[in-house]
């Protein structure tokens, strides 16, 4: 493909130099600058008046606005394209996390759960749960048996439950809305 395209190229330039002009030698000058007179129109008092306000207006410098503590507080905001959704439910769940008040360690309670609700995939009628455990993500059906001592027992009323398995104990985490 490579001979092809330097071939043609090759054969496109030994045709510009067969049938160029013949240039007799001459070197071209300097270009040179010509004049023209330009007819004056007369135009109404009231238009030209008008015309020079406008430009007048068009050029003049006009002072820098100041930029009020809001414009000047969004000027370099973060964009996202993200939805707020995820991130509003799992500010939501960390801010109940830390209301809670700190009571007596019981030897009989659960350890709070390690996951936070990330999502929710429907296939063929069957939901999986996308859960974020520490640094990893994790899928969960119900039934299925998470980090060796929760089973996802399923949504009950708006929230994931799963059992505590060492305890045989219920705990629910809050996700809002399912749909």
């Amino acid at each position: 493909m490579k001979k092809i395209v330097l071939g043609g190229a090759a054969v496109a330039t030994l045709l510009a130099a067969l049938f160029a002009p013949e240039d007799e030698g001459s070197i071209v000058g300097p270009a040179t600058a010509t004049t023209r007179q330009v007819e004056r129109v007369a135009v109404a008092p009231l238009a030209a008046a008008t015309a020079a306000a406008q430009t007048d207006r068009a050029l003049a410098i006009h002072p820098r606005r100041a930029l009020d503590d809001e414009e000047a507080a969004t000027l370099f905001a973060k964009q996202s394209w993200q939805p707020e959704t995820p991130k509003k439910i799992m500010l939501d769940q960390q801010a109940a996390q830390a209301a809670l008040p700190a009571a007596r360690v019981d030897a009989n309670a659960p350890p709070p759960l390690p996951f936070q609700f990330l999502g929710r995939f429907v296939d063929e009628g069957k939901a999986a749960y996308f859960l974020q455990a520490g640094e990893r993500n994790v899928v969960a059906r119900p039934g299925d048996t998470l980090e060796e001592r929760y089973r996802f027992d399923g949504v009950v009323q708006g929230a994931l439950q799963f059992t505590y398995l060492p305890l045989n104990l219920k705990q629910t985490l809050a996700v809002g809305d399912l749909n």
